[in-house]
């Protein structure tokens, strides 16, 4: 897994940057971290066998929530209702494996990108003609609600669309012959091929950056997500999450 070359290009302008004049820290310091993600997307986070969320993101996040001092309470809901309980105060952050994009950037902000990769076609094993953009003309592609995927699906000529609300369930539906091939991030294109044998990854689409998304009114609290994530990629932290959950 190729990590992102923005942390220290970059870091030293997100961190300089100003806090808000009223800030969230304080807030969350007396009541904990609210965190908001979707466990449907492994191994970002997923459940386990006794319904635990657990992930890259979580360990990430928890690791976060010791640097800064706070209890970090994780709660799981769909996808596409992450933005809108971040905007409305039902929570503080997203950590979700969210893709940074310009569209999103307009609601929200992003905190430093922690992790690098591609957009990848997923299809079952008798489709491996179906491996670029041109050849999903005609072809079903199966996509999360609300999720960058979905926007890049959309914008393909002749791809018949279909947005599920589960991630995992894209991927049933791709193994039980419901549609003809699924858009997702690598490394969960990758634990979608442990689970399910027939299906394979044929090829790349785009390149995208993770982050996790803050209010725009909580710059202290971005500053501070920033400075851990520094501090993490600097003492080799990151690598040790990245070798166990996305390697």
């Amino acid at each position: 897994m190729k990590k992102t070359t923005l942390f220290f290009s970059v870091a030293l302008l997100a961190f300089s940057a100003q806090a808000s004049a009223t800030g969230c820290m304080a807030n969350i310091q007396k009541n904990g971290l609210n965190v908001g993600t979707s466990p449907d997307y492994p191994p970002y986070e997923s459940l386990d066998a006794n319904n635990n969320i657990i992930g890259y993101d979580i360990d990430l996040i928890n690791a976060i929530g010791k640097k800064l001092g706070v209890k970090v309470n994780v709660v799981g809901q769909g996808f596409d209702g992450l933005i809108p309980a971040l905007i409305s105060k039902k929570i503080d952050l997203i950590a979700a494996g969210m893709t940074i994009t310009e569209e999103r950037k307009k609601s929200v902000s992003f905190t430093l990108p922690y992790v690098n990769t591609q957009n990848v076609i997923l299809v079952r094993k008798e489709n491996l003609q179906i491996a670029s953009a041109k050849s999903l003309n005609g072809k079903s592609v199966g996509v999360q609600i609300g999720s960058a995927q979905e926007k890049l699906a959309q914008g393909i000529q002749g791809a018949n669309v279909k947005s599920f609300n589960l991630y995992t369930d894209v991927a049933v539906a791709l193994q039980t012959r419901q549609i003809d091939s699924m858009i997702v991030a690598k490394p969960v294109a990758a634990k979608f091929l442990q689970t399910y044998p027939d299906l394979r990854m044929t090829g790349v689409l785009n390149k995208i950056e993770s982050g996790m998304a803050i209010r725009k009114d909580c710059t202290d609290l971005t500053n501070r997500v920033n400075a851990a994530l520094i501090e993490m990629r600097k003492s080799g932290e990151m690598d040790k999450l990245a070798a166990k959950w996305l390697k």
